[in-house]
């Protein structure tokens, strides 16, 4: 009996005590859970806004494709091509598309104090508003990345027939 009295005072007092374990055991686990619901919280965070970056693209995208589809649509329609003043084999760099012609006078206003010579070319019911236009293609690709980077980065060539 001795010697078990003994081994049990001499384990009490190797053998840290309840406090010595909730500081140091018990702490660390709670530290990493906290820092785990931190992660989560911050990854929850970053996933929402890549989720409305991904709506705005989608959107983005979704009304460029309507566009494609009514044009086509109205093409085998039979409300082909109605040109005014496209002048045939010429190549038009155009940097805005009106439906109203007063919207498209102002900004060939705003291109002609740009420095450039704009025309405004009438195609069905658009008004297609022209940086520069050329007589051949190539050109017309040269000028093309100028009005890009001087202008509007979706400028785009329209082909008079």
């Amino acid at each position: 009996m001795k010697k078990i009295l003994i081994l049990i005072t001499i384990s009490a007092l190797l053998l840290p005590g309840c406090k010595f374990m909730n500081e140091k055991v018990f702490k660390k686990r709670t530290e990493a859970r906290e820092y785990t619901k931190k992660l989560e919280g911050e990854l929850a965070q970053k996933d929402a806004q890549m989720e409305m970056k991904l709506s705005e693209l989608k959107q983005i995208s979704q009304t460029k494709i309507d566009s494609i589809i009514n044009y086509y649509e109205n093409e085998l329609a039979g409300k082909g091509p109605k040109r005014g003043t496209a002048g045939a084999g010429t190549y038009y760099l155009v940097v805005g598309s009106f439906k109203t012609p007063a919207y498209a006078e102002t900004f060939a206003d705003k291109i002609s104090k740009m420095g450039y010579t704009p025309e405004i070319v009438t195609y069905s019911q658009w008004n297609f508003v022209s940086a520069e236009s050329y007589a051949n293609l190539k050109e017309a690709l040269a000028g093309l990345n100028v009005v890009r980077s001087g202008i509007d980065p979706e400028s785009w060539i329209f082909v008079g027939k």
